[in-house]
């Protein structure tokens, strides 16, 4: 999402950028940082920012405001930790502020809907992956990878959408007919890319995975 801030009023704009920071800074002073040093993840981490950054640079606008492009946060989330994922997210998206993609006012409401918003979802959804599914490679490449991603690029869009028309800036009508309708257009790519990339980091590089141990997954299945 890349809400322009002037779709946004002030008395918005200002509690979120607030609530924004106060998060991305919370999460960032509990994040495990050590073990990115400990394990040499750090330019794994760096790269992965510049992908997510890529990633959202590539976008269609349907209308001003609700933009299609994929997230790839379920992926960061599975592989550094929901709080490094948070902050990694944030990191993007002030970059992409500073090169005038996103607009500064604006930060605090992109930020939740873009980063806070689907990082929450998708660590809570591989969390309940991991409670109810059996522990097998392709549960975690299928689901916890591939369809949660969808379900958190979908709660994403629909939650820009409602925010745009709960302020009025679109009638539903129009919502749905010119972004909605785009809705499995961005969920089945979504999947893939995500599902994609944590069977190749997992075959690959599984000692780069956070949420994933062989012992669990592999052994004896």
């Amino acid at each position: 999402m890349n809400i322009p801030a002037e779709l946004l009023s002030p008395w918005l704009m200002i509690p979120a950028l607030l609530l924004f920071l106060v998060l991305v800074g919370w999460q960032a002073w509990g994040a495990a940082w050590r073990l990115l040093f400990v394990n040499r993840l750090e330019y794994v981490y760096v790269n992965a920012l510049l992908l997510l950054a890529g990633l959202w640079w590539l976008n269609a606008e349907a209308v001003a405001g609700l933009q299609l492009h994929f997230l790839g946060l379920s992926a960061m989330v599975l592989v550094f930790g929901w709080r490094l994922a948070l902050v990694g997210g944030a990191l993007a998206l002030t970059g992409l502020t500073a090169a005038g993609v996103y607009d500064w006012p604006a930060l605090g409401v992109n930020g939740l809907v873009t980063v806070v918003l689907p990082v929450l979802l998708a660590d809570r959804l591989h969390a309940l992956v991991y409670a109810w599914f059996p522990k097998h490679y392709f549960v975690y490449v299928i689901v916890a990878a591939h369809f949660t991603s969808m379900i958190v690029i979908a709660a994403t869009m629909l939650t820009g959408a409602m925010l745009l028309w709960g302020l009025g800036v679109y009638d539903w009508t129009r919502i749905t007919r010119d972004y909605l309708i785009l809705l499995p257009v961005a969920m089945l790519p979504e999947g893939f890319i995500n599902g994609a990339i944590m069977t190749m980091l997992t075959a690959l590089k599984p000692e780069w995975v956070r949420s994933f141990d062989d012992r669990e997954y592999l052994d004896g299945k």
